[in-house]
């Protein structure tokens, strides 16, 4: 396995810049040399701008408005100490050459054009500026001219080419020596150095989508659960790391929802299994006390306690189907919340009242610590009942003769913290870590009467979730046990 596969992002991203670099040192190659050359032109011809009307200025080259053999080739001959390099022409007013300074088999045009030179004969011209070369058909030189004048009457022009054929064969000798290799090759180790930093920056650029894109591809062959969503490192703040952030985000909350579509099938199989086996009780003894009251009514005798037996266990299966229902709504995360101020002193005084009864025939106290009806809690009113009915129901059911239960309420700077203690016969130290669990029973749980399939505390967690508030148990064997949670002021 390559380090960066062919069809990679890196790799499409660097086949395509060393393509950009080398046509981009190409076209510097050609522009430096394009711009060098016209640099050139335009000193060499500001340079030798005026030299055709110095010339000119130094004697009469015509003589009875015909060229003087003998003037011409004495200027023609003086100005070739200036270099070799220059090629000079006289022509008439209509361009046509009249002699000139190069073999005759040399020239290829008989006239020139004059549109070049009525341009550099025009007030501030744009240089460089190029007009024909004699010596060739469509080739072009900067030249410099001037108009020969005899007394004030037009008699040709005096052209010069600044850079002939002997200019042209030096420079093409140069170019074929070292120094245009060395230049070439400072321009490729430039180039190459830029080249090898853009493709070290961008694959360290593009590291972290590799890495997304490998706990993508883990993702998709081990699925949730398996410890590999997260990308590894920090992350500063710039998109591809954003990105990656925001995949690890998505992947935390895929994983979340995971875990809940596969608790509550679990949960759906649990309380097939906890259904089937809390109601076959109620469910048996209701059939049976209702086929006992049948066959009595058939031998014309009916005792209505069996009715009332019956409808008790019929209660009791009310109650523990009421419970799954209710603990499986929680567990679903759909549960709406009206989070109002709350009265909780009066909130549990009802609730207490609602217990004093059976409280009374076990001669169990219950109470509330203060009875302050100022103090007010953020809550939902109907789960925060709900919770304290729970809470009293169970510690009633584990308290005997002369045990209290009390509600005590402990103001905080931020918070109000509730304990509902009793002193009954408490849980044991094994059984704590497990009672919040549905359908856990600790050892010396006491059913009671009444249907308890082990989801009241189960519950009771699941409604101060709602309200971002954990619960805590404390308890010793036959000395009581204490619930605590808080609850935000309002």
């Amino acid at each position: 396995m390559t380090i960066f596969p062919r069809n990679s992002l890196f790799s499409r991203l660097a086949l395509a810049l060393v393509a950009s670099f080398l046509l981009l040192g190409l076209a510097l190659m050609w522009l430096t040399r394009l711009l060098d050359h016209h640099y050139q032109d335009e000193i060499t011809q500001r340079l030798h701008f005026a030299l055709a009307e110095h010339i000119v200025h130094e004697g009469p080259l015509f003589l009875d408005d015909q060229p003087d053999p003998a003037a011409v080739e004495r200027a023609f001959h003086n100005m070739m100490i200036l270099g070799k390099g220059f090629e000079f022409y006289l022509l008439d007013p209509d361009g046509r050459l009249l002699n000139y300074s190069a073999p005759a088999e040399k020239i290829k045009r008989q006239r020139i054009p004059l549109t070049a030179i009525q341009q550099a004969l025009s007030d501030n011209p744009s240089l460089p500026l190029r007009g024909p070369d004699p010596r060739a058909l469509e080739r072009d030189k900067i030249f410099s001219v001037a108009p020969v004048l005899s007394e004030g009457r037009l008699q040709g022009y005096l052209y010069i080419i600044i850079n002939g054929e002997i200019y042209d064969s030096v420079v093409a000798q140069v170019a074929s020596e070292e120094w245009p290799r060395w230049v070439a090759l400072v321009l490729a180790a430039t180039l190459g150095f830029l080249l090898l930093s853009t493709l070290g920056l961008l694959a360290w650029l593009t590291r972290p989508l590799r890495r997304l894109t490998d706990d993508i591809e883990a993702m998709e062959q081990q699925g949730f659960g398996s410890g590999t969503l997260k990308l590894r490192g920090r992350n500063p703040p710039d998109e591809i790391h954003r990105l990656s952030g925001a995949f690890n985000a998505l992947s935390e909350r895929l994983e979340i929802q995971y875990r809940k579509v596969k608790s509550v099938d679990e949960m759906r199989r649990e309380l097939l299994a906890h259904v089937s086996h809390d109601l076959r009780t109620p469910l048996a003894a209701l059939q049976g006390y209702l086929e006992t009251w049948l066959l009595q009514q058939e031998q014309g005798r009916g005792d209505p306690e069996y009715v009332r037996i019956a409808h008790q266990n019929a209660g009791k299966i009310h109650k523990m189907v009421d419970q799954l229902m209710e603990l499986a709504r929680l567990e679903s995360d759909q549960v709406p919340m009206q989070i109002e101020p709350v009265g909780i002193a009066e909130l549990v005084q009802d609730v207490l009242q609602k217990y004093r009864p059976a409280a009374q025939a076990k001669q169990v106290l219950l109470d509330v610590q203060p009875k302050d009806p100022s103090l007010q809690v953020l809550a939902d009113i109907e789960k925060l009942e709900r919770v304290f009915t729970n809470l009293v129901d169970n510690a009633l059911r584990h308290c005997q003769a002369g045990d209290t239960i009390t509600v005590r309420l402990t103001p905080g700077p931020e918070h109000l913290s509730v304990a509902v203690s009793d002193s009954g016969i408490g849980i044991p130290a094994s059984d704590l870590p497990h009672i919040f669990d549905p359908h856990y029973k600790a050892a010396n749980s006491v059913r009671g009467d009444s249907a308890h399939s082990g989801l009241g505390l189960a519950i009771t967690r699941r409604l101060l979730a709602l309200h971002q508030s954990p619960i805590e148990v404390s308890s010793q064997v036959q000395q009581g046990t204490e619930f605590r949670f808080q609850l935000d002021w309002a």
